[in-house]
């Protein structure tokens, strides 16, 4: 989908995201949308709550409730575009939304072997009512009992990126200094951990240097295991737009054949390339790095690396030393034996 077609469509999907009086989501006619922005008592500039592309959000207000989430035309992010993820995204404040805490009726008690009988289901009749006061005093001693009994690893937490820092802060304080439980991950852990081991051992700093105007600059952009196009729509269709402008090859390592792969394709298929392994990115990596130090080392800044880093000396003989890549027949790098 070109910008101007997704512009267009996105207008509609404003309009189909208004809030009717009794707080049901309407689904109007796009070719009969008019938005009513004069009307809007606040205009509340924010950000997306979704993916980390972080683009910018106008959130509309009318007498203190959401009508419309628009994207912010002047965020030099997104530039007005905004995915469908984030256009829908005050939908989660108004729909299926609870208004007072729910009690499981028959609850399990891992202490005592008792399985809830209605355990895994969310029919109405299997809760009941309570005040946010019995909620909180039935949480804090289940957990009090469970720390007591069985110690404070039997607890655990699952938290979440998308928490801000203070959030990671305080639930980090509970669960380590005042549960003593180690016993706490979250998708960051998964997603970061090995994000920031490596730009800490190459750049020195947790932060990639770059920004996204490095997109439009760029003379080759690569995606590793990443499927933007599904993941980070907004991002995805910058990369595309240049392609598209300045037709620059794109290349992307995958065993998917993704929406990415035949999104840049489509504009081009003579300079987009999709490379299937099977293997993983490391193989590859390891095996670009041997080939440059071995058959193009003046390719190579070596005085550049001399001077803004550090160790690089001993990782250049680990991989001349351990890694030689050959052709199999399935076209897959793997090491040596």
């Amino acid at each position: 989908m070109k910008r101007r077609s997704f512009l267009k469509t996105s207008a509609a999907a404003v309009g189909a995201a208004a809030v009717s009086a009794d707080m049901s989501w309407a689904v109007p006619d796009p070719e009969s949308v008019v938005l009513e922005t004069d009307k809007a008592e606040n205009h509340i500039l924010s950000a997306c709550p979704y993916c980390g592309v972080g683009c910018g959000t106008i959130i509309q207000t009318v007498r203190g409730r959401i009508t419309n989430v628009i994207p912010d035309k002047d965020h030099p992010t997104n530039k007005g575009l905004q995915c469908i993820k984030g256009l829908t995204s005050a939908e989660a404040i108004y729909v299926d939304r609870l208004t007072t805490p729910l009690i499981r009726k028959d609850m399990s008690d891992p202490l005592r072997g008792h399985v809830s009988a209605t355990k895994g289901s969310f029919d109405p009749s299997a809760f009941r009512e309570a005040t946010w006061e019995e909620a909180d005093e039935l949480i804090a001693e289940r957990i009090a009992e469970i720390v007591k009994a069985e110690g404070g690893n039997a607890v655990g937490l699952y938290g979440s990126g998308q928490l801000p820092v203070e959030g990671q802060w305080l639930e980090n304080l509970f669960m380590k200094g005042v549960l003593g439980s180690n016993t706490i991950e979250a998708n960051a852990r998964m997603c970061m951990t090995s994000a920031v081991t490596g730009y800490f051992k190459s750049l020195g700093s947790d932060t990639p240097p770059t920004c996204y105007d490095d997109v439009e600059l760029s003379d080759m952009v690569t995606f590793w295991g990443h499927n933007a196009r599904g993941s980070h729509p907004i991002l995805f269709w910058r990369v595309a737009d240049h392609k598209a402008t300045k037709n620059i090859p794109t290349l992307v390592v995958d065993p998917r054949r993704t929406g990415t792969v035949q999104g840049l394709e489509e504009i081009h298929p003579g300079n987009s390339t999709h490379f299937a392994t099977i293997n993983g990115d490391i193989s590859i990596q390891n095996a670009l790095a041997y080939a440059i130090l071995e058959k193009h080392e003046d390719a190579v800044a070596w005085d550049f690396l001399k001077q803004h880093t550090k160790g690089w000396e001993d990782y250049i003989a680990q991989v001349k030393a351990e890694y030689n890549p050959r052709q199999v027949e399935d076209r897959t790098l793997i090491p040596a034996e």
